[in-house]
């Protein structure tokens, strides 16, 4: 089986799980009229577009990739208005229309298991609580695993606060936070994000620890 037949058997068990009437959601997430929000969403999604750092986005496909990027990220954001549409949900759901062959209503369906059956509760919402544990989590598996490295670590944010830089989150911060938002997929070869993506939807978030302590390790060499 491929990355994309097993994503999708997850996901739609997900699905079927909360009962979900397929039909009727995406009927209510793909209507362009259905969302009074949409113009302002759709501007602040339009902003982030250009970001997205993948050749699938530039080049002859560009306009067609990009507005199919965007009704997928709309189609979420009516989905879950609690949550709407984050920064990095672009690089992620572009991520994920790739690996589903540009199928919407796929992207979809991989877009609400991630976020929702995968991910911990508040990863993109509530002030980002969910992410701001798996960060403090990470600094301690980091310092029970590689305790020179986190004191190196320490050391360099120690010597930047005695230069005035008044710099207070922790350095691991810098680089984890974006990784874990964007789940790796702007710092490792798309093949690699396959097989970390593969793993975090079968094992769960605690994978994004593992690969950062992974990256880490290289780092440190």
């Amino acid at each position: 089986m491929t990355s994309s037949s097993i994503w999708l058997t997850l996901a739609e068990r997900y699905l079927a799980s909360r009962n979900l009437d397929w039909e009727s959601t995406a009927r209510f997430c793909f209507n362009e009229r259905c969302n009074p929000d949409d113009d302002n969403l759709g501007v602040q999604i339009v902003k982030d577009l250009h970001r997205t750092g993948c050749s699938l986005f530039s080049g002859d496909q560009a306009e067609q990739n990009q507005a199919l990027l965007k009704r997928v990220l709309l189609a979420y954001a009516r989905w879950n208005k609690s949550v709407g549409y984050c920064q990095g949900f672009n690089l992620l759901a572009a991520f994920v229309l790739e690996v589903v062959e540009w199928c919407d209503q796929d992207a979809l369906k991989m877009m609400i298991y991630l976020v929702e059956g995968v991910l911990p509760e508040g990863y993109f919402a509530n002030n980002l609580r969910g992410l701001s544990v798996d960060m403090a989590v990470f600094r301690e598996l980091l310092r029970m695993r590689h305790n020179n490295l986190a004191m190196h670590l320490d050391r360099l944010q120690a010597g930047e606060s005695k230069a005035g830089l008044n710099y207070e989150p922790p350095l691991t911060n810098v680089f984890t936070m974006q990784w874990f938002l964007t789940l790796f997929t702007t710092c490792l070869p798309r093949s690699l994000v396959v097989r970390v993506w593969d793993l975090i939807l079968l094992e769960g978030n605690e994978v994004l620890l593992r690969t950062a302590i992974t990256i880490w390790e290289g780092l440190a060499e």
